[in-house]
């Protein structure tokens, strides 16, 4: 960001004087006159011919281009045609210039004159390799920014599963795992072990074990409703339902579920606002977690 501000600041220091910007700069700025001070028409040498010229010398085969140029650095040149010049194409002024056209081209390049190489295109256009080295690296460059905006996206609407799930979500869920461990009076280090494994797999956060035991010390046991209703607060649908689950397989874990845990869980639930459908196929889901991954 600041690289893109000096360059700002080195651009609008290159149109003019410094001066306060008004309104009325505002309303004469069109981004078509800006675009059309970047574009640079120039002369690229193509080849000798044996037109003569008027200097007694012989023209010289040249390609007119248009392109994008900042700072003294050309970006892109397409070609827009031929052109016939006196001074090797170095665009001197003064210099004898002529348009050339297709037609004229192939005149030239005929067996009787044989004023131009025949090889030469009769038609001036862009091949392959000046297409790629114009649009080649700003298409690729694009691409790319594309594609990462479209992870940051799929990481952001938790849509890849393979990334790390948002930091303030991962730290809700932990909240909520820590509070269903705690339902039963104590989270013995067993749980606390168990809590950080759960949460490596399901978040792809790592939380450390003192960290854990903090946050179990602070948990409550005697919930509002209110309180139901904050852990999901800001969490988007598949991030509560994560969020069951790990609950589901931390109070799954021993032998049977207590009636404290159990009313964790409906509690929970209900706070999330989660109908019934939905929660049993979340409750289906840490089944199949529990025997995939056996506490």
């Amino acid at each position: 960001m600041k690289h893109l501000l000096i360059a700002l600041l080195m651009l609008f220091g290159m149109v003019g004087p410094v001066h306060a910007l008004t309104l009325e700069d505002v309303r004469d700025f069109s981004i078509s006159e800006f675009y059309a001070d970047l574009l640079v028409n120039d002369l690229e040498f193509v080849a000798p011919t044996k037109i003569p010229s008027d200097n007694d010398g012989f023209m010289s085969l040249c390609y007119r281009t248009r392109g994008i140029q900042i700072w003294g650095y050309q970006l892109t040149a397409d070609i827009q045609g031929y052109v016939l010049a006196s001074d090797g194409c170095r665009g001197t002024a003064g210099a004898e210039m002529r348009p050339f056209s297709t037609e004229q081209m192939i005149t030239a390049q005929s067996t009787p004159l044989n004023l131009i190489d025949p090889s030469i295109p009769a038609e001036a256009a862009n091949d392959l390799d000046r297409n790629l080295r114009n649009y080649g690296f700003p298409i690729a460059f694009a691409l790319i920014l594309v594609a990462i905006i479209i992870n940051r996206l799929r990481s952001l609407l938790s849509l890849n599963p393979n990334a790390p799930m948002r930091k303030k979500a991962a730290n809700r869920i932990l909240t909520a795992l820590c509070h269903a461990a705690k339902c039963d009076g104590l989270v013995s280090s067993r749980e606390i072990k168990l809590i950080g494994r759960t949460m490596q797999r399901m978040t792809k956060q790592n939380y450390a074990a003192n960290e854990i035991m903090r946050i179990s010390d602070r948990a409550k046991l005697n919930l509002s409703l209110q309180d139901y209703i904050n852990f999901g607060k800001g969490l988007r649908d598949r991030e509560k339902d994560m969020m069951l689950q790990g609950v589901l397989y931390i109070t799954m874990a021993g032998d049977r579920m207590l009636p404290a845990e159990y009313e964790f869980v409906t509690s929970l639930a209900h706070g999330l606002g989660m109908p019934a459908e939905d929660f049993r196929r979340v409750l289906y889901q840490a089944f199949e977690d529990k025997e995939i991954n056996p506490s």
